[in-house]
């Protein structure tokens, strides 16, 4: 059905439960009760305009029900560098909106951020930075087969033209996910809590 003019927007001045709606937030990743600011039925079904009581940034509701943007995939880790914090952030909002060969290629490109941030050369194979993590111990041998996972699925993104399907991708951002969270999180949050309890 055809756009049928603003008129047939429906606003809402004033906020009250019957103008909210819980959903997952897709900008600050939590669960809120975000408020309807409007609506619109296309006679199909409605579209709603949300926003979210806790970051104040905007959502949809489309007509058949599916929320823009969608939840993120993973976890929020604390300590990570700016650059590699917005590189994260970039492979799991690539998932949500199932590109999933784009998620795979910027974990595969987070190996070279997080080998870069260690003192490795930029430019040398992501063979080579897997090797300079483990050289410096932040790659134990228990962990090497999943973090080369990262590489060579990224490598079958990058190389070959197969599309990358959802549950290879999803074990790629996990992946990474854990290797962040092992070199940067437990770190920040150790000497965070360590600072604690040296002030007591």
């Amino acid at each position: 059905m055809p756009f049928r003019g603003y008129s047939s927007i429906i606003g809402y001045q004033y906020a009250h439960s019957a103008f909210s709606l819980s959903y997952h937030c897709g900008h600050c990743n939590r669960d809120v009760s975000g408020l309807i600011t409007a609506k619109y039925d296309t006679g199909e079904g409605e579209v709603r305009y949300l926003v979210c009581t806790n970051c104040g940034d905007g959502s949809v509701v489309t007509k058949e029900g599916v929320l823009y943007p969608p939840s993120l995939i993973g976890q929020n880790l604390e300590g990570l560098p700016q650059d590699i914090e917005m590189a994260y952030l970039e492979a799991r909002r690539c998932f949500s909106v199932k590109a999933y060969t784009a998620c795979e290629l910027i974990c595969r490109k987070i190996l070279m951020h997080v080998a870069v941030e260690k003192k490795a050369k930029e430019g040398e194979s992501f063979e080579n930075y897997i090797k300079h993590l483990e050289a410096l111990g932040y790659v134990t041998p228990p962990m090497k087969p999943w973090v080369d996972l990262i590489r060579t699925h990224g490598n079958i993104s990058t190389h070959k033209l197969e599309t990358a399907d959802p549950q290879r991708a999803e074990s790629t951002l996990m992946f990474t996910t854990e290797l962040l969270r092992i070199i940067y999180e437990m770190e920040h949050k150790a000497d965070k809590y360590t600072k604690k309890t040296t002030t007591h």
